[in-house]
């Protein structure tokens, strides 16, 4: 029965970690008369559009619409193009060479989800200032060599999840203006170059899931305990020659992915203390043979114990 509660748990988190799926239906890639009162989800992702659709103002039902790769769009135009821009709650903007955005997004009054990946030249802190008042929830930033965030952040209250992968943020003031959001609950940071969490991370005490894969970590700050609601903690891909005795104080972490780095030993720790931790991937790093046989005996009642 623990195990199937588990398998409950771990189905529902990795669920919520998902922040890009939304249940609109099918997705189409072009407007058909047949489709007009009945489609949800419209990608014209990439489809060098230099003019507004036609008929994109027949699209009764939008939800969810992707616009990105189109270069050379009139957005501004396409915003006001779309008949009931309330029930849009889905905006895919990525790869549009983006310094800011138009005020008509701003129809788009119950927008959720806002994608702005791979627009480097972005004015971030305008796109802030404009977007403040939308109850977003999503906010996905990827690939974009932001450095920091300013204080600007802290106006989107509503944001739950904000994608930051594939930056250059390792600066404290960001982590502390990420903690004035009260609503923060999942966090990716991957690919940003960190070598050394700040201890600023332990601000962050709303989070569920922390995404850190794919940087230079070698060890995890004391305060890092103070994360007492992450459940999901992805840390794979990093330089961590042991796993971290700090995640033991992690009172409700019951994932954790550590793949790919270069553990050769586990602290006796893991094997004495208690620990809410149910779920651990650890494939592809450096532990001996007796040391995986070892532990695949202290974790063997986890539901994932994979080395």
């Amino acid at each position: 029965m623990n195990k199937i509660l588990t398998y409950i748990l771990l189905v529902v988190l990795l669920q919520s970690c998902n922040a890009y799926k939304r249940s609109f239906g099918t997705t189409f890639t072009d407007l058909k008369p047949e489709n007009y009162t009945t489609l949800y989800r419209l990608d014209l992702s990439n489809q060098f559009l230099k003019i507004v659709p036609e008929n994109l103002d027949k699209l009764i039902e939008l939800r969810m619409l992707n616009l990105s790769g189109n270069t050379f769009l009139n957005l501004d135009e396409t915003f006001k193009a779309i008949k009931n821009p309330e029930k849009l709650e889905v905006l895919i903007l990525d790869s549009l060479n983006l310094r800011n955005l138009p005020k008509s997004i701003l129809r788009f009054n119950n927008l959720k989800h806002l994608s702005l990946n791979e627009n480097k030249n972005i004015n971030l802190d305008e796109v802030l200032e404009l977007i403040s008042n939308l109850p977003i929830s999503f906010l996905n930033l990827q690939n974009n060599s932001l450095e920091k965030l300013t204080i600007n952040i802290a106006k989107l209250s509503s944001i739950s999840s904000i994608n930051l992968s594939y930056n250059k943020i390792t600066n404290s003031k960001t982590f502390r203006n990420l903690a004035r959001l009260p609503k923060l609950r999942s966090l990716w940071l991957t690919g940003n170059n960190i070598n050394n969490l700040p201890d600023e991370i332990g601000l962050l005490i709303s989070l569920n899931n922390l995404y850190l894969e794919h940087n230079n970590l070698s060890s995890l700050p004391k305060n890092i305990e103070t994360l007492k609601k992450v459940r999901v903690f992805h840390l794979g891909y990093n330089k961590f020659t042991e796993l971290p005795k700090e995640l033991i104080n992690m009172p409700v972490l019951t994932l954790l992915h550590i793949n790919n780095c270069k553990i050769s030993n586990i602290p006796d720790a893991f094997f004495t203390n208690k620990y809410s931790l149910k779920s651990i991937i650890l494939d592809d790093n450096q532990l001996s043979n007796l040391e995986k046989e070892k532990w695949k005996k202290v974790f063997k009642g986890f539901f994932i114990a994979s080395f």
